[in-house]
């Protein structure tokens, strides 16, 4: 099956998860799903998606898929198919997606517990605890920071200049949707309760559905390429540059 029939049948999934089905039909097509995208290029699904858009699919629509493939992508952040020793700058790399993802399913999570309450007086504590984990986010901005500075400049010096400029610009766009959601979290008084929770939903959904995208990107293409063309000696460079960068704390 190659990459336009995948993106198609994937059109066809994502617009019968949208449509009303049982727990069963469900578990079906999240089969469907992992065996169309599991050797897929990471692009397809987002490619997919932005198709359906100017079909006239509505956002909200989307969003219910989401959940199907981010548990596929969570299962490859969590297990890695890349395997490298412990201490290598790419086994850190792997660490912070862990950790990374761990943050953003937290706040995934106490975004949903905000429908429990029904105004900012009673949610006030809950509300704490996202704004917490907002900026935790933003501390995690050092793993791109580290990527940036060490790895992506001995890439570009090797005449791969390509995959780091993605990647670079990917990070930007992630910092651009939490500075988006610090924003909301303090301008909060200005919206109604409701939207103020759908929107806290929509970029707490789209920023996990992009680092699961982007993160399969780093490790299919990004980390593989570098094992292929960086020496072990440039690898010790790079680790000793990530040290003196400093690592987040989750």
């Amino acid at each position: 099956m190659n990459e336009e029939i995948k993106k198609e049948k994937l059109k066809q999934l994502l617009k019968k998860v949208t449509s009303d089905t049982n727990d069963y039909e469900l578990k079906e097509l999240k089969e469907e799903f992992k065996d169309i995208i599991k050797d897929a290029n990471p692009l397809i699904i987002a490619q997919a998606e932005g198709e359906l858009i100017k079909e006239g699919g509505k956002i909200e629509d989307l969003m219910k898929a989401c959940d199907i493939h981010l548990e596929l992508f969570k299962d490859v952040i969590r297990n890695p198919n890349l395997k490298v020793p412990e201490g290598h700058p790419i086994k850190d790399f792997q660490e912070d997606h862990k950790n990374i993802l761990d943050l953003m399913e937290k706040l995934l999570d106490e975004v949903k517990k905000l429908k429990n309450f029904k105004n900012f007086e009673e949610a006030e504590e809950n509300i704490k605890t996202i704004e917490n984990l907002a900026q935790k986010l933003m501390e995690a901005e050092n793993h791109n920071v580290r990527q940036e500075n060490t790895l992506f400049p001995v890439l570009e010096k090797k005449g791969i200049e390509q995959p780091p400029a993605i990647m670079w610009h990917e990070h930007t766009e992630m910092k651009e949707q939490k500075k988006q959601l610090i924003n909301l979290l303090k301008n909060r008084k200005h919206f109604d309760y409701k939207d103020f929770i759908y929107n806290l939903e929509v970029i707490s959904k789209f920023l996990l559905e992009k680092f699961g995208s982007h993160t399969q990107k780093e490790e299919n293409i990004l980390y593989v390429t570098a094992l292929n063309v960086i020496t072990d000696e440039e690898w010790k460079d790079i680790k000793q540059e990530c040290d003196n960068l400093g690592y987040f704390k989750p």
